[in-house]
């Protein structure tokens, strides 16, 4: 092969074998602590949750998981006067 085979193949992806994979995504929800009929605040409840996004995330994707990012926050009243709120968030692979 010669040298400029060799760069353009290489520029391809070709020489390693390695194709660019096609991005991913997923969404989910996970479940916040409060119970509180008020809101939570943004940041903590995206605080809370990132890491067990993070490990669903990774359970969906293993090392391809590129990042995560939080989505929304909602939440709907319980039977008990109590909330449940919930951080949706989504996942992206490489």
């Amino acid at each position: 092969m010669t040298a400029l085979a060799l760069v353009l193949a290489a520029g391809t992806g070709v020489a390693l074998g390695t194709t660019p994979a096609s991005a991913d995504s997923a969404q989910f929800d996970v479940e916040l602590s409060s119970r509180s009929p008020q809101r939570p605040e943004w940041n903590a409840a995206a605080a809370e949750s990132k890491p067990r996004a993070d490990k669903r995330c990774f359970e969906l994707y293993k090392f391809r998981a590129r990042e995560t990012q939080p989505v929304q926050l909602g939440g709907f009243p319980r039977g008990d006067g109590s909330w449940a709120w919930f951080m949706q968030w989504r996942c992206l692979s490489n």
